[in-house]
């Protein structure tokens, strides 16, 4: 059982109920999503005396639902991720009331569009506090048609039902305030991102005499595959022994997505080899050689992969572009890149595959360097921690 006193926080005259726990309900549209960007948070309360739980699609909970931490439990909720069909949509504000209203937690933390947005609302109509976190602004934000405008509108609506918002990268804060999304006052910015565990994700000798460039995102064209293949052809002429390789996962209900044939297509020319998917991307941060490559131009928050190559010890490739700019200094432990532009960024893998072995060597170390001090994962679970403990003073 936890009490208030434990949190640092006290309330005269006031009892909860006795031997009842205090509850955190955490809500996305992706539960392997979920564990990898949130488990260290997640873990972190459950450890305080909370109880835990998920919330998440059904068509999802099979992916990972048997690697959840122990004492954490699994609520799965029917929802079309894709779909702008407004009778699915009620019905999955119905079946998440429902859910909200059985478990009755002490506190909601909100991901993704449709659970900022339903989520926060029923939240709201329950009086049960509640926080958003906009990764990164997507879609909805980097387009103009009717869809977006509304789905805009529909943000606005769900934000103003939270008590925070928490946002990712300084472009994402300030897009959100010229929008006027929502009051400045709610606005929490996590300056490295959501954070990884560094104690996880460790150092790793990367001095090799072969190089390998590894793209690591989602398969859709504003990750930069396209880029990525384009860039790998120029350089295989010049340096036929370099290696190309690629994970991710194929997101066809994605508007420009890459398709299998493409990739297929990569494959059999020889331009990168494609790994498929992993749970677990240590067993490639541990291999030597490895240069993280990921030219994306995509609406980040702060991208995961290259924050955790930093931790390992990576050099990385990126571009100038929100949410990957941040994992690089130029010349210092990686290259930055204009985004779109495949001549520069294979130019930077030539400038790479250029360098001495102490070169590539210093590029590595600065990398592991750059993590620690901006990307550790309990400067985050501090704002969480932060958030619960004024909640639960109010």
């Amino acid at each position: 059982m936890i009490i208030y006193h434990d949190l640092g926080v006290r309330r005269e005259g006031v009892r909860r109920e006795r031997e009842k726990e205090m509850k955190i309900l955490f809500c996305n549209n992706n539960l392997a999503g979920m564990m990898l960007f949130r488990k260290e948070v997640m873990v972190h309360f459950l450890k305080a005396g909370f109880d835990v739980v998920v919330v998440t699609p059904d068509k999802t909970s099979n992916l990972c639902a048997d690697d959840l931490p122990e004492g954490i439990r699994l609520r799965c909720v029917a929802m079309d991720r894709t779909s702008t069909n407004p009778v699915r949509d009620i019905m999955y504000v119905i079946r998440l009331a429902r859910v909200f209203r059985q478990e009755r937690p002490d506190y909601i933390f909100n991901y993704t569009i449709k659970p900022n947005i339903y989520g926060s609302i029923v939240a709201k109509m329950l009086g049960i506090p509640c926080t958003c976190m906009m990764a990164g602004l997507g879609y909805a934000f980097t387009n103009n048609g009717l869809p977006s405008r509304i789905a805009r509108v529909m943000y606005r609506t769900g934000i103003g039902c939270a008590q925070h918002l928490l946002l990712l990268n300084a472009p994402n804060v300030e897009t959100v305030r010229s929008l006027s999304l929502c009051d400045d006052k709610k606005i929490e910015f996590l300056e490295g991102g959501e954070g990884v565990d560094l104690n996880y994700y460790t150092f790793n000798d990367n001095q090799s005499e072969g190089t390998t460039f590894l793209f690591i995102a989602r398969l859709i064209e504003e990750k930069g595959y396209r880029e990525f293949t384009r860039a790998a052809r120029m350089v295989k002429k010049r340096y036929p022994e370099a290696r190309f390789q690629v994970i991710g996962e194929y997101d066809l209900g994605y508007p420009r997505a890459v398709t299998e044939e493409q990739v297929v297509n990569d494959v059999s020319e020889g331009v990168v080899e494609y790994l498929g998917t992993t749970n677990d991307m240590r067993q490639y941060y541990r291999q030597p050689g490895y240069v993280i490559c990921i030219p994306s131009y995509y609406s980040e928050g702060l991208n995961r992969s290259l924050m955790e190559g930093c931790s390992a010890g990576k050099p990385i490739i990126t571009t100038d572009h929100p949410g990957c700019r941040e994992m690089v200094v130029d010349g210092v432990n990686g290259y930055m890149v204009p985004p779109k532009d495949s001549k520069a960024l294979a130019e930077a893998m030539m400038r790479y595959l250029g360098l001495s072995p102490e070169a590539r060597q210093s590029m590595s170390m600065k990398s592991r360097e750059l993590a620690e001090r901006r990307f550790d994962v309990n400067h985050v679970i501090e704002v969480y921690d932060r958030i619960v403990r004024e909640a639960m003073s109010e």
